[in-house]
Parts: C-alpha cells; sequence; structure tokens
C-alpha cells in the first residue's frame, strides 16, 4: 500500500498488489513470471544476484503463485524447485518447466502432483556462464512450437544437439525444438543483452534489446549467418545518443526509445483492455523510466513502425523495477518487480551491502469498469475442445492452447486438427487465421502437410502467406520440391511476403535460389527487403 501511492497509470487503468515479500518471503528478487495452463502465476526468483557468494546457500527458487478466490491477490505460494543457481529465464511445456541454470536449461518435472519437482534433467549445456545478467533469458514459444530464448554479450556458447555443434558468440537469439531435438541460433545480431521477445497474432516476432533500450522486427536479422558472422547493425554499430531512429547497415530499429534499458516486452490483445489499446506494443523500463512504455504500431511497407503514446504505468518509487510482464488469463497485465535500488553489477560492488536480497512485488493493471475475460479451461481439456479454444481473441490465451496441444499425442492431434480444418466457415472473417493455426499445429508436431501448407501459402491473406513461408523455410527438408513452393513466395504482391521468402532463401543451395532471389528488385523494395536482400545474397555467396 505504501508503495502504490507513488503510481501513475495512464487514463482508466488501475494497479493492485498481487504478491509481496511480506506475504511471501520466498518471493525474494523475482525476475521472470509465466502462467501455468491451470491459470497459476510462475515466478523465478534469484536473490544470489549478482554473483552467488561462496559458502552461502545456492538457493534460487521456482515458484507457483495461485488465486484461489479470484480476488486479484495470490493466496499461496508453492516452492517447486529450489537450490537454483540464477534462473534468469524459464518457460513451461511439455509437463516440465525449462529452467535457465548457466551453463545448463534444465528441465525440471513433478511426476506424482505434489507440485514439486521430482526430475532434474540437464536438458542442453554449453552455455557460456562469463556474466550473470547477460544469462539465458526472455523464454517464448513460438507458434511453431519452437522454444526461443536469447543470451546477452561477452558469451561465447557451444550447444551440442543430435545433429552436430551449434556455436553463439556475444549475444543472439537460440530456438530449440524439443520434439526432434535440433538446435539453432535463431537471430545473430550484436545486441547488448536482448531481455524481450514476442510474437503477434500472426507470428511476426519482436525482440527488445535491454543495455540500449533497441527494439527489432525479427525476420530480416533471422537468415543464414555463419559464425562467427553476424549480421549488421545491433547496438555495437549504433550512435548511442538515444536521440532518434538507428540504422546502421541499413537495419533501423522498429520504435524510437527514449530511455532505457529495457526488461521484457508483450502486445495488447485482452478484451478486457480497451479497443484502441489493442495491438499496442508494452516495454518494461528498469532505469532512467521506471514505467511499462507504451506504443501504438502499424505496419509500413515490409515492416513495422511505433510510436510512443503515455506510459501504461510509471512509479516515483525508485526501488520500482519492473523486469518482466505478461497477460494473464483474466486479460489483466501482471507485471514483475524487482523492487531494488541497486540493479546494475557494474555500477556498483559485487559484494555491495546495500544490495536487497528479500524484497519482490507482483503487481495486476486492470481497466476500470471493463469486465476481466473469463479463463477457459485449458489444462486436461479434449483435444478438440483445445482447438476450438483457437479462435478465441486473446494471443496469450492461445499461446496456453497451443503449450497444451504440444503435450498431446501427436497421432490424435493431427488426426483432430485435419476435421477442425475441414470444419470452419470460410465467410468468418479469422478464417485464414485459423487455417494458420492448424498448420502451426502441425509444426509443433513435425507432421509434415504439404497439401495444407500449400493452400495457406497462397491464402488471400497476405499476414497467413508470410507466415506460411517461414514454415516452408523449417520444412525445406521434409517437403518433395521446396524451391518451387518458395520461388512465387520471391514474386508475392505484399513485401512482407518478400522479406520472408528473401529470408528462406538464406537457408538453401545457392544454386538453387541464388539467381530468383533477385527477382525481389522487380518490385518496389524498402530498407527491410534491401537489408534482407543483402543478408541472403551475402550467405549465399558463403557457401
Amino acid at each position: 500500500a505504501e508503495q502504490q501511492k507513488f503510481f501513475k497509470l495512464a487514463d482508466g487503468y488501475e494497479i493492485n498488489l498481487v504478491a509481496s515479500e511480506e506475504d511471501f518471503p520466498e518471493l525474494a528478487n523475482p525476475v521472470a513470471m509465466n502462467f501455468d495452463n491451470q491459470g497459476r502465476l510462475w515466478v523465478s526468483t534469484m536473490p544470489s544476484y549478482p554473483q552467488w557468494q561462496p559458502k552461502s546457500k545456492m538457493d534460487d527458487k521456482l515458484l507457483i503463485l495461485e488465486d484461489k478466490n479470484g480476488d486479484g491477490r495470490a493466496d499461496e505460494c508453492k516452492v517447486f524447485a529450489g537450490g537454483l543457481h540464477q534462473p534468469t529465464g524459464f518457460e513451461l511445456g511439455n509437463g516440465g518447466v525449462y529452467v535457465a541454470m548457466q551453463p545448463d536449461i534444465l528441465f525440471l518435472k513433478d511426476t506424482d502432483g505434489d507440485d514439486r519437482e521430482d526430475v532434474r534433467i540437464r536438458q542442453l549445456v554449453g552455455f557460456d556462464t562469463a556474466d550473470s545478467h547477460h544469462g539465458l533469458a526472455a523464454f517464448e514459444w513460438g507458434p511453431d512450437g519452437g522454444l526461443y530464448f536469447q543470451e546477452g554479450t561477452f558469451k561465447q556458447s557451444q550447444v551440442e544437439s543430435p545433429y552436430g555443434l551449434n556455436r553463439l558468440g556475444d549475444a543472439g537469439v537460440w530456438r530449440y525444438d524439443p520434439r526432434t531435438a535440433k538446435m539453432d541460433v535463431h537471430v545473430s545480431l550484436s545486441f547488448a543483452n536482448p531481455w524481450g521477445h514476442v510474437f503477434d497474432r500472426w507470428g511476426q516476432n519482436f525482440i527488445a534489446d535491454a543495455s540500449p533500450g533497441f527494439n527489432y522486427w525479427a525476420t530480416p536479422i533471422s537468415g543464414a549467418v555463419r559464425h562467427p558472422d553476424k549480421h549488421p547493425g545491433g547496438c555495437r554499430d549504433a550512435n548511442l545518443d538515444f536521440g532518434g531512429p538507428k540504422v546502421k547497415g541499413d537495419y533501423p530499429t522498429f520504435i524510437v526509445k527514449r530511455t532505457r534499458p529495457s526488461s521484457g516486452c508483450e502486445f495488447v490483445s485482452s478484451r478486457h483492455f480497451p479497443a484502441d489499446a489493442q495491438g499496442n506494443f508494452l516495454q518494461n523500463n528498469v532505469i532512467g523510466d521506471r514505467a511499462v512504455l507504451q506504443h501504438t504500431v502499424r505496419e509500413d511497407g515490409s515492416g513495422f513502425v511505433g510510436e510512443e503514446i503515455t506510459p501504461l504505468v510509471s512509479c516515483d518509487d525508485g526501488n520500482f523495477r519492473p523486469v518482466d510482464l505478461q497477460f494473464g488469463p483474466d486479460g489483466a497485465l501482471y507485471i514483475v518487480d524487482w523492487h531494488n535500488a541497486l540493479i546494475g553489477h557494474l555500477q556498483h560492488n559485487l559484494r555491495e551491502p546495500h544490495r536487497d536480497h528479500s524484497h519482490g512485488r507482483i503487481w495486476r493493471v486492470t481497466h476500470k469498469g471493463s469486465p476481466l475475460v473469463k479463463p477457459p479451461k485449458i489444462a486436461g481439456e479434449p483435444i478438440e475442445r483445445l482447438l476450438d479454444l483457437l479462435k478465441e481473441p486473446e494471443d496469450r490465451t492461445r499461446y496456453r492452447v497451443r503449450r497444451e496441444l504440444a503435450e498431446r499425442d501427436s497421432e490424435q492431434v493431427v488426426a483432430a486438427t485435419r476435421k477442425w480444418v475441414a470444419s470452419l466457415d470460410q465467410n468468418n472473417d479469422n478464417f485464414e487465421l485459423y487455417r494458420l493455426e492448424a498448420l502451426w499445429v502441425h509444426q509443433t508436431h513435425n507432421a509434415v502437410d504439404e497439401a495444407l501448407l500449400s493452400t495457406v501459402l497462397n491464402s488471400e491473406d497476405y499476414h497467413a502467406r508470410a507466415a506460411a513461408t517461414r514454415v516452408l523455410s523449417y520444412w525445406r527438408d521434409q517437403v518433395k520440391n521446396p524451391v518451387a513452393l518458395l520461388k512465387p513466395r520471391i514474386n508475392d504482391p505484399h513485401p512482407r511476403v518478400r522479406v520472408e521468402a528473401l529470408r528462406a532463401c538464406s537457408f538453401f543451395p545457392a544454386e538453387e535460389v541464388q539467381e530468383a532471389a533477385l527477382d525481389a528488385l522487380n518490385y518496389d523494395t524498402d530498407t527491410y527487403v534491401e537489408y534482407t536482400l543483402d543478408e541472403t545474397m551475402r550467405a549465399l555467396d558463403a557457401q
């Protein structure tokens, strides 16, 4: 209550405390959160930050918070896992939870239903441990079934998979497919410390770089690049005056962020929020302004442009440190508050005695007078019911539904999805989106359906065509004639699809696509098209 008086909110919004260290001492230095398919809030904590002190107990935690009476306050806190070391990021899935614990990603699982881990597996190994606050973060499932996570600069990671060794140096984004065990570098750019990743409803992804506050549309920078090379751009190539759009190597940020640094990002997708807020890009800011900044986003050419409007939340309490945010099942926005006067590890001594290792809060932002969303039941629901929930308007509801479907038997899911697609009303305004969701379900279960892919590639909606082109890039080794499917996308009427096609070309043998990629020059180009074409030709020339 004392802290709450320091908050300022955009017109029509209010904020309430969900949980604090006063109620639950375990909630010390919370850093990341996710909601499970039952609607419970999971939070990782790391009071050992910035560096574990030898001979002290190593006991960072993964917590489950539950609001049992629906009043917006947590009533119960369970310790799912203790004895962790700086779990900077985590995500639920496949019946357990993936947790960062440098140099590993652990997979933790509860096998007896008591909400305590019983199984601990070193799922992925080989991540660099050089810098704790550049550790693995921003875990996010893509609609394609891949698990994405990020690490900051100064790291030199080497991760083995059944398909070979993967290397990433000095920051980037990883993609892991738990069904096939494929591990890839999704983006290799000179980020400082990427600490935010979100997908829009059409599968376009956006990345926030914490230290400089830069924000990127990710498609043009996610083409093939051979280690140790990196795509041009990023904080080390930019003028760090924060005074305007950053362009280096002809690669811009999609919003102008006037203050830094960033920590977490999210799109507004909630019927509880007003209509004019839908699609806004939200981003935490932890030093310059203690705030949740807000930007409108519009499509521009092949890409996107954002413009700042009134912050959703700002706070005059110097201890307020919003480090993660996500829309909950009720349609409200939840914020993790690290709540610490000292957050950096370079500005202050590692053993600075004034570092706070006991406080932590979770806040909830709601819109006055608007009913909360009634959360649909997801966990344990029949497959047919889950497929119908893919029609829900909230992005995060569909996110959790996909996560539930990913855990089910592939043969049953794919069979049910085919029936569901056949039953869709083609006159529905969202028909193309629903059919794309079906394609993503197939991709998640590694069930190649060339007929469905071809249909979505030729969708009437360019958003769907672009997303299907991304799927094609991942199925290039599994469909019969991928180049024949790809070439028409280079000549698509919409530049978004052409960018996706050019990105996809970078993964193909040069002799098959290099000449075709130049067809993009037959159309008007913009910065993103030119950047992607240049990077693709560079990748093909290097083969």
